[in-house]
């Protein structure tokens, strides 16, 4: 028997590995089957040594942060599904003019891990004073997945990886490894380890102080935005489809250029378009909610009429920006 098989029994023994947990529990879709394994890992190291386990046995593993941006089939997941519950966050360093005289901070680095949520960091951050990621106020999901999609506020277009100052990763080979910003080649909806698969464990932000109330002020002018314009107190995992780009607005027209994806559905006659328990939501196009009972199966044959649809009137072939665990 190999280490790593002897190790993955250990891991069973030791009570935090468990067999055939509903994914439905752990989604914000609230849809999925059963997990053939899931784990709970609890700091950097832990996740990092149960990612290591999987590769060497060649074991298919899903690292899952805040379930939301995430689509699992009602076959499940036949692997191991992580469950990121990293927590740590911490102020890590300074720039500007620091003495027992002095003190005239401009700059400061906070790191946080992988798995906590990104609505805690940036309260975090809201109450230490520190600006950059105030537009994030209210956003689903954790640090993680923010690197991994390049979460944005299309609204005020910040995105997250503008202000990732670096990462700490495991790769495909079980490396620990400190990457900076240009590593992951940050785009709309895109980061270079969509493609490489590696874990992001922990990422340092570099952010500027300001004024605390401030700061607040344009949080909560960003959170009554989305809470305007999105979907509330139904489960969704958040925008489906990405936006268009832009030379596709401007050959089909649309309204000063618009690159939303929604506004092409909504022009499709989807909203409230429905399959089994799914349903595309009258308030935003872009979000699938469950109504109650749905399935991902209801999901994915919804997902496929709404593409169809918004071919056949626009010849434009939308692209999910979900993931499929």
């Amino acid at each position: 028997m190999s280490k790593s098989s002897v190790l993955f029994e250990n891991l069973e023994k030791s009570g935090r590995l468990k067999k055939d947990v509903p994914l439905s529990l752990h989604t914000t879709f609230k849809v999925g089957g059963n997990a053939q394994y899931f784990y709970e890992a609890l700091t950097r190291e832990d996740l990092a040594y149960v990612i290591n386990i999987a590769q060497e046995l060649s074991l298919k593993f899903f690292v899952l942060g805040g379930g939301s941006n995430v689509l699992f089939s009602d076959k499940g997941f036949d692997g191991i599904v992580i469950k990121n519950k990293t927590d740590k966050i911490k102020i890590v360093g300074f720039k500007g003019n620091i003495s027992h005289l002095q003190k005239n901070v401009t700059t400061v680095f906070v790191e946080s891990d992988s798995g906590v949520y990104l609505n805690r960091l940036v309260r975090f951050c809201l109450d230490e004073g520190l600006g950059g990621l105030e537009n994030f106020l209210g956003q689903p999901g954790s640090i993680g997945g923010a690197v991994y999609m390049n979460s944005h506020n299309m609204n005020k277009k910040d995105f997250f990886g503008d202000h990732v100052y670096q990462a700490e990763i495991t790769d495909s080979h079980g490396q620990r490894l400190i990457k900076d910003n240009i590593y992951f080649k940050f785009g709309y909806d895109n980061s270079k380890i969509q493609k490489t698969h590696d874990v992001v464990l922990a990422v340092t932000l570099k952010l500027k102080k300001g004024d605390k109330n401030i700061l607040w002020q344009r949080a909560n002018e960003a959170l009554y935005h989305r809470q305007k314009s999105q979907p509330s107190g139904a489960h969704s995992a958040g925008c489906i489809f990405r936006n268009i780009t832009e030379s596709e607005a401007r050959r089909i027209s649309t309204p000063q250029f618009t690159k939303s994806a929604g506004f092409l559905l909504e022009r499709a006659g989807l909203k409230g378009k429905s399959v089994g328990g799914a349903q595309i939501s009258q308030v935003h196009a872009n979000f699938i909610i469950n109504t109650g009972g749905a399935t991902a199966s209801d999901v994915l044959e919804l997902i496929a009429l709404a593409k169809n649809k918004v071919y056949e009137r626009f010849k434009v072939a939308l692209i999910e920006e979900i993931v499929y665990g």
